[in-house]
């Protein structure tokens, strides 16, 4: 260019020839142009508001603060902007600046009160349950040990889990307190519970019902004073035997703490009016909703995913879930609850030593009736539509422990 005395402030463009693929074999089509696009120009200050693949912002002396952030704000990329002169950084603006005092105002005078909360902020001492049906732990296992609002909880519940006993499912400063696997291939089953290595706790009784249609899984496990009871129900199962297992796990639940805390997938849908029978139904037990009513709990605007208790002091909220089509629950009690050392735990059994000779099958259609006579029932899951029923049967009222220190044994009563 300096041989032709071309300016050197010019940008030379080759012409470029590119050959057109066309049906016909019997000819090609060369085609020769400049590769120029259209472009346009316009002020700084009529291109605000405006985004742009491409921008040549032309920088002259004298660009205001405003300006330069306009001119430069405009392209979608940073590699899509290009600068004509030299970048000079624009001074800080003055403390009289008339939007550096609108800035400090509104963080000083705020209008609105930001309300959303969450589990890992909250001050003070407390005790926190996350209940999530994550939809294959295996699969969202990184996720869920790595996100501080799961770590910052006191106890962990999660259903849907899909997972198998070989499965490594540790998380740091937690101990797995219930587990329950996919038998043989992975599927829409499981329920795994994690719990702080310095809280005490006992397990009350779980149950699994896997046949047919109707799939319920559930576990009760008393922490200091409290039985948290955390429930999966298949959306196929009908609401009867929902009902009779929920009336099953509170009554035994109720035997050994009055502070009750239900919290699970119900797969029943509290937007639709018709079913808040179900909330009816808790009623009748003394457990109300503390979820706010026709708030969505899936992706689907659907409320399946909800809390019941009877105690005044707890909060309990939904945050959201990157992972799974459920949103977590998160539940908050203030106040730490009791530690304990590892050779202070203490265990209520329900799953009593049988003979497989004594083994027999549970007709699914029959209704247990909860009275002064339970049974404790323990289930292997044989196949779909089979189940494994080892029933003990025996009278709380023959129970009895020498001291509170020692492990409550359930007696065998033929």
């Amino acid at each position: 260019m300096r041989n032709r005395n071309i300016d050197l402030s010019l940008t030379p463009i080759e012409p470029i020839t590119r050959q057109i693929n066309t049906r016909s074999t019997s000819f090609k089509v060369e085609r020769k142009q400049f590769p120029l696009v259209p472009c346009e120009t316009m002020t700084i200050y009529k291109s605000q508001g405006g985004t742009y693949e491409k921008v040549v912002a032309n920088l002259k002396k004298g660009m205001t603060r405003s300006e330069l952030y306009i001119a430069c704000s405009r392209a979608t990329k940073a590699s899509g902007l290009y600068l004509i002169g030299g970048f000079v950084p624009p001074k800080p603006p003055e403390s009289n600046d008339a939007v550096a005092m609108m800035f400090k105002t509104m963080r000083n005078e705020r209008m609105i009160k930001f309300a959303l909360e969450f589990s890992e902020e909250s001050q003070g001492k407390r005790f926190d349950v996350i209940f999530h049906n994550v939809q294959s732990l295996n699969k969202h296992f990184l996720d869920i040990k790595s996100d501080k609002t799961f770590l910052s909880a006191s106890m962990i519940s999660l259903v849907e889990t899909w997972t198998k006993p070989d499965d490594s499912l540790e998380i740091e400063g937690f101990k797995v307190i219930h587990r329950r696997d996919c038998n043989d291939i992975r599927k829409p089953f499981g329920q795994i519970t994690y719990l702080k290595n310095y809280l005490k706790y006992e397990n009350i009784t779980e149950r699994c019902e896997y046949s047919g249609k109707d799939h319920i899984e559930y576990c009760s496990i008393k922490i200091d004073d409290i039985c948290i009871i955390s429930v999966y129900n298949s959306p196929n199962s009908s609401f009867d035997v929902l009902k009779r297992h929920i009336n099953e796990v509170i009554s035994i639940s109720k035997r050994f703490c009055q502070d009750i805390i239900v919290i699970g997938d119900f797969n029943i849908n509290l937007t639709i009016k018709t079913n808040h029978k179900f909330i009816e139904y808790m009623e009748s037990f003394g457990l109300t909703l503390i979820n706010k009513l026709n708030k969505s709990s899936t992706n689907a605007k659907t409320q399946i995913d909800y809390c019941f208790t009877n105690m005044n002091e707890l909060k309990s909220d939904y945050f959201e879930s990157l992972t799974s089509f459920h949103k977590p629950i998160w539940i908050r009690k203030q106040g730490i609850l009791t530690e304990f050392h590892v050779d202070e735990i203490k265990q209520i059994r329900t799953d009593i030593p049988f003979n497989l000779k004594d083994l027999k099958i549970y007709d699914q259609s029959d209704m247990m009736e909860v009275d002064e006579e339970f049974s404790f029932d323990r289930y292997e899951i044989v196949d779909e539509n089979e189940q494994i029923d080892t029933d003990t049967t025996f009278n709380f009222e023959d129970l009895h422990t020498s001291d509170q220190s020692d492990m409550m044994e359930i007696a065998e009563q033929s």
